[in-house]
């Protein structure tokens, strides 16, 4: 079988052709050769010989960019040849390989690559060489395709060299062409740097709408416009206190309190942040930290585009975001201590299972810290290492400053949960809401605590920190918490009538009518409600696998396995790399009905391997050695969904 070249061969194979063809057709350098062809070749040859040598594991990339590299077992990078294609090198952490890649295609051809130059220009920008950065920005420029990226590259690396005026008369060029919000953002922060901060007050005065709304639901399209308002109001905000204007910073939070009166108690935590400063950053924004974050808001743009144009097409985003997560990964080399994006990179690096590659960019930081050591223990838990994990958790909370002690505690907590270790998790459960200190964080501390009791079967305190939590903090999340506690202690009654008032409140939100359903299917026998309130919840919200799963998951109540079948197939799909024991579970059963026994037992235990909790474990193992007895659900009539002229849910559906 003939091997298919990949990308990364490719290259290779590139390189070797310029080898070959030097050596055929161009002189070694001689003594009768002129200074000048003697340079030329020098030149050609130090490139042939650097691009063969990435290959080999050293890299002529930035130290930023080296301090990145996946290592072997003898310390050394892994080489280009590690990796299948460019991507899979981001997939990896690796933008050592990554950036090298891109290097050595800056000319294929004959021709300059604009992408190419762009990712080798913010390697040259990493390295503080801004004179070369620019040279490369404007090959990206001259390409119509990629004009606008390369001249908001331009400004950057001239506002990263000094040029504040010259980089904001560029941007200015350019802000209005970016995707979303991110001109003005950039604007903003290059302002900030260059010690404009009046003018950058105007940038963020001027996108902060006269009227805020907040969404109704996740699924409200209102959702992504007032992510931007709080994003902006944030970096308003911390502007404000930075310059001492510390009542008008509070006042953008009563603003949003105004619009989402639910939340007045995590708003009025962020007021009482602004006042005190506490876990606040006091320093001006540094032009590398500004870039950095404006790269950031550029991936970010470009990632609701990509959910927008899904959502148009009736489709579900999947799929690894190369061009988000390279981005992003570029932006840690400019600012390589920012926690909080390096955080963000962990998180979407973990959440697409890639537990290695989280790993690798959490231990990569050039300082270690709270925050990311708990992010190591996840990553390590999931690679099913447990005493390297535990040895990151007590680091964890030997870094965490007093003012991170709350979220430290909290999220350690979890992760021993994971580890199936009661006693840590428990201890920690009960001494942690001391710790908080505004209702919001009280609230927050609560609600962990109640995960963690439920985890383990006590029902009974997880009720408690449930209702605690609700009544200082009397949002919607935390009154759906309390409904499953309540249901957990066998308080179905009380739990199902606040879930009816809720779903009352919030008629067609998709989340909502898929928790009122479940619950149904779950704790009472009333399956043609359950199936009625959806179908409507799917028809909201086709592509989402939980609402698929419960779906599913009632006509299977109702005895059509076939149709379960699909359903939760289905939702296993759209959650793919990810698993969710629940989803397994229950593919589980019906495999078993279906007679696919050994399909039905692998559902099980990867159900198992999820970490479900403690008296669903002790279901799943019982299954896995006895499997189930007795026969399916009994077949019957699927219900109407007809829901009216309105196709809305109304009080009479519920």
């Amino acid at each position: 079988m003939k091997p298919q070249l990949t990308s990364a061969f490719a290259l290779f194979a590139m390189a070797l052709t310029g080898c070959e063809s030097m050596s055929a057709g161009q002189p070694e350098p001689t003594p009768q050769m002129s200074d000048a062809d003697r340079e030329a070749v020098s030149e050609r040859k130090k490139a042939i010989i650097g691009a063969l040598s990435a290959y080999e594991g050293v890299y002529d990339v930035s130290e930023a960019a080296m301090a990145t590299a996946v290592l072997d077992e003898d310390g050394e990078p892994v080489g280009l040849l590690a990796y299948a294609s460019p991507v899979e090198a981001i997939k990896a952490g690796d933008m050592a390989a990554f950036v090298a890649a891109m290097k050595n295609t800056l000319v294929r051809d004959g021709e300059s690559q604009p992408f190419a130059a762009a990712i080798a220009s913010i390697d040259a920008a990493a390295a503080g060489d801004y004179e070369t950065a620019l040279t490369l920005a404007e090959t990206t420029a001259d390409d119509e395709n990629m004009a606008q990226l390369g001249g908001f590259l331009e400004a950057w690396y001239l506002a990263l060299d000094g040029q504040f005026d010259a980089a904001i008369d560029a941007h200015r060029a350019v802000g209005s062409s970016l995707p979303g919000l991110t001109g003005d953002l950039s604007l903003a922060a290059m302002l900030e740097a260059a010690g404009r901060e009046e003018e950058a007050l105007a940038v963020y005065s001027a996108i902060t709408p006269s009227k805020i709304e907040a969404p109704e639901h996740e699924f409200d399209p209102q959702s992504i416009l007032y992510n931007h308002v709080r994003l902006v109001i944030s970096r308003q905000a911390l502007l404000l206190r930075q310059m001492g204007r510390v009542d008008e910073a509070k006042a953008l939070y009563s603003r949003l309190a105004d619009a989402e009166p639910e939340q007045s108690a995590s708003f009025a935590a962020a007021m009482e942040q602004i006042e005190s400063g506490r876990g606040l950053d006091e320093d001006m924004l540094e032009t590398d930290q500004a870039f950095a974050r404006t790269l950031s808001d550029y991936s970010l743009a470009l990632a609701y585009q990509r959910m927008i144009r899904s959502a148009f097409t009736g489709q579900q985003p999947g799929g690894f975001d190369d061009t988000k997560a390279a981005f992003d990964q570029l932006a840690l080399l400019i600012d390589p201590d920012n926690e909080s994006l390096r955080l963000s990179v962990v998180g979407d690096l973990y959440d697409e299972t890639l537990f290695e590659a989280a790993l690798h960019v959490a231990s990569a930081a050039p300082e270690p810290t709270a925050g990311l050591k708990l992010s190591e223990a996840q990553s390590l838990v999931r690679l099913g290492k447990t005493d390297a994990a535990r040895s990151a958790l007590a680091t964890a909370i030997e870094l965490a400053e007093e003012d991170e002690e709350l979220g430290t505690y909290s999220n350690a907590m979890l992760i021993y949960a994971l580890l199936d270790d009661r006693e840590k998790a428990t201890e920690l459960a009960e001494s942690t809401p001391g710790l908080a200190e505004t209702d919001a964080e009280k609230a927050g501390a609560h609600s962990t605590s109640a995960a963690i009791y439920s985890q383990f079967g006590q029902f009974d305190k997880a009720l408690f920190h449930a209702r605690a939590a609700q009544e200082l903090d009397d949002t919607h999340e935390r009154r759906m918490a309390l409904a499953n506690a309540l249901a957990d202690a066998d308080q179905t009654d009380e739990a199902l009538s606040l879930i009816r008032e809720e779903a009352l409140r919030r008629p067609n939100d998709p989340y909502m009518l898929n928790t009122l359903g479940y619950f149904l299917i779950e704790n009472t026998d009333q399956y043609a409600e359950a199936f009625k309130v959806l179908a409507r919840a799917n028809a909201l919200a086709p592509n989402d696998p939980y609402i698929a799963d419960s779906y599913g998951w009632a006509r299977y109540r109702l005895g059509d396995l076939e149709g379960a079948r699909r359903y939760i197939e289905q939702a296993q799909r759209a959650l793919a790399p990810n698993t969710h024991w629940e989803i397994e579970d229950h593919l589980g059963d019906i495999y078993w009905h279906l007679d696919r026994k050994d399909e039905a037992r692998e559902a099980w235990q990867t159900a198992l391997d999820d970490y479900p909790r403690e008296e669903k474990r002790r279901e799943l193992v019982d299954k896995l050695e006895n499997g189930l007895e007795g026969p399916p659900p009994e077949k019957q009539p699927l219900p109407d969904v007809s829901l009216g002229d309105d196709t809305e849910v109304n009080r009479q559906d519920i």
